[in-house]
């Protein structure tokens, strides 16, 4: 098992992971950079193959079963397939998300928050935004904001809200730590090593 030793990388101060070479790969058929990639398995299991949350999702990008079982992926413990299954996933959010923001900055926002926490509970944001005469296509101060909000019953059951209640703040802060993650990667890892 890989573990982190610091707390931005897990083996070195020349490579993020042993895992570099499959998320170069999967972040090219992405269309990421890698560092983007790296940064969130990072935040998901801390390149962990082994890591397992408490709702079933496993392996370095947390997959849950369900997801892995949509793209015919079943060993979810395998570093391979697991990233294979995770950036197909984010393939779909990003694709979702296109035609909704415009903006490749801020859509990167709303997909990363979408694979953390649910893409209805983003949606649900989104719609509290626009009620309260936000911009939907806005994360921060936007749709943050109303995703932090989803923890309140004035909100969660406001009848805009179809999923429900939401611990917002979790995927807020989520957005921010990979975020920040990538800019340390891009500031000492090469974009092509």
């Amino acid at each position: 098992k890989i573990r982190a030793t610091s707390e931005f990388s897990s083996i070195t101060s020349d490579r993020i992971s042993e895992f570099d070479s499959l998320m170069i790969a999967a972040s090219d058929t992405l269309g990421w950079d890698w560092r983007l990639l790296a940064s969130m398995i990072f935040n998901e299991s801390g390149f962990d193959p082994d890591a397992e949350a408490w709702t079933g999702a496993t392996g370095l990008m947390q997959v849950l079963p369900s997801t892995g079982a949509g793209y015919n992926i079943t060993d979810l413990h395998n570093p391979a397939q697991n990233i294979k299954a995770g950036v197909n996933f984010l393939a779909y959010l990003d694709v979702f998300w296109e035609d909704r923001v415009d903006d490749p900055d801020e859509r990167m926002k709303f997909v990363l928050a979408s694979y953390n926490v649910g893409l209805g509970h983003i949606l649900d944001a989104r719609q509290l935004a626009r009620k309260h005469e936000a911009d939907p296509e806005l994360w921060d101060d936007n749709v943050a904001h109303y995703l932090r909000c989803k923890s309140q019953p004035a909100f969660f059951n406001d009848p805009v809200v179809k999923h429900g209640y939401c611990r917002g703040s979790e995927p807020v802060a989520y957005v921010k730590r990979v975020l920040k993650r990538y800019e340390h990667y891009t500031n000492v890892f090469d974009s092509t090593p």
